[in-house]
């Protein structure tokens, strides 16, 4: 017993000098998160980790007491109640050790209501024209805010948080995160402008989700729902209730096809372990977060020739090497110069890191930091979706840790 006792404290040992790294040499029993010579975010593990060192210390230390009670003694009452000593060290440890590895665990795995619930943010905007000129030819036609007008409106605005600006024709649109931003910025450009103010309740989308291997006797969106409402009663029931499931998108070629449904349909699925029947057969159902991207100036969130494409008068950027042409005409990207690659979104980036890294990849690449904000904040805005972002914010991480692209 002496020598498994042994063994086992060497390799504790072992785990506090060389695995866990600690600054200054310190022991872990003593040692904060702080003390870790690493990057990792996750104090929880961390504290997981020190219990379990205390544990089995305390456990190699009873093995002490009953290896010297079996070398010194051999009378039987002067042997300790082991039972008391382990329902002590139980005690005293395992409440502490629990505690710590529920706080590991995901919200989701511990019963609590789901992050993704929370409800968006209020969205507060204010839109900015030109008043009517009475002197004018035409008192109708109402000129366009120009680069002036909105520098002047920029210095009216100095001491009010904008969070977003949107210009849309002859017209500005100032967004603000709260109310009281909103009427101070109406307050002080009213004397001077046309001024218009709402503020609307974001809601969360429905999830989405994606079916490959669809059965060739469904040839439309409707047969589809039937046959889905058919083969899971659950979803029928929950449908009855005024629960979303509708077939949003379908490809009869590819037998692919998109529907959406309701936050409490997509935890069943995922209770069924990401599962629908449909017939006889059950598929396998995946998230779907798809980020729109512009083919003109290569930013997210909306398609080319669109009104929100802020450079649609200009010429348009290549997504291989950020230069002023089309993508299929680029020469760097048939003739393979991959050291001409260039991400256009990195380059116009005000984080020094990003705009550095622009030419390790192409504004198409699915690790570009833009990209990823994009996806993340159409999860964001998902209901139910939250762990989904977190999971994915974690693999991209690992990903590009591996690849070498920090």
């Amino acid at each position: 017993m002496e020598e498994d006792w042994k063994a086992l404290m060497s390799e504790l040992e072992h785990m506090n000098s060389k695995l866990l790294k600690l600054k200054g040499r310190k022991n872990i029993e003593t040692a904060s998160f702080e003390d870790l010579e690493t990057t990792n975010t996750r104090p929880y593990m961390f504290t997981v980790i020190k219990d379990l060192f205390t544990f089995s210390k305390k456990a190699i230390d009873l093995m002490k007491t009953v290896s010297a009670k079996e070398v010194t003694g051999s009378a039987q009452q002067e042997l300790p109640n082991f039972e008391e000593i382990i329902k002590k060290q139980f005690k005293d440890v395992l409440p502490e050790l629990l505690k710590s590895v529920i706080e590991a665990l995901p919200s989701t795995a511990r019963g609590l209501e789901s992050q993704g619930d929370k409800p968006l943010p209020v969205r507060h905007s204010l839109i900015v024209q030109n008043k009517a000129d009475e002197n004018a030819s035409d008192p109708e036609v109402i000129a366009p805010i120009t680069e002036e007008d909105k520098q002047e409106i920029k210095k009216t605005l100095n001491a009010c948080p904008v969070k977003n600006v949107v210009v849309s024709g002859g017209t500005v649109t100032y967004k603000f995160s709260q109310r009281s931003h909103l009427d101070e910025a109406e307050k002080v450009l009213s004397t001077k402008y046309n001024v218009s103010s709402k503020s609307e309740d974001r809601k969360k989308l429905d999830p989405k989700l994606s079916i490959r291997d669809i059965p060739t006797d469904i040839t439309t969106k409707e047969i589809l729902v039937e046959k889905l409402l058919e083969k899971n009663a659950i979803m029928k029931s929950l449908s009855e209730e005024n629960s979303t499931i509708k077939c949003v998108y379908f490809d009869d070629d590819q037998r692919y096809a998109v529907i959406q449904v309701s936050a409490k349909i997509r935890e069943l699925i995922r209770k069924n372990g990401d599962c629908v029947n449909i017939d006889l057969r059950e598929h396998h159902v995946t998230d779907r977060f798809h980020v729109i991207q512009c083919y003109h100036c290569q930013e997210f969130g909306h398609m080319a020739d669109s009104k929100y494409c802020k450079d649609k008068d200009k010429d348009p950027t290549c997504f291989f090497c950020a230069g002023t042409h089309k993508s299929k005409d680029c020469m760097n990207k048939k003739e393979k110069k991959f050291k001409k690659m260039k991400c256009s979104n990195c380059c116009k980036s005000r984080n020094h890191s990003e705009k550095n890294s622009a030419s390790t990849h192409k504004a198409s690449d699915n690790l570009c930091p833009s990209f990823v904000r994009e996806r993340a904040a159409i999860m964001s805005r998902t209901a139910g979706c939250e762990q989904a972002k977190n999971s994915y914010l974690l693999r991209t991480k690992e990903t590009k840790s591996r690849l070498g692209r920090f």
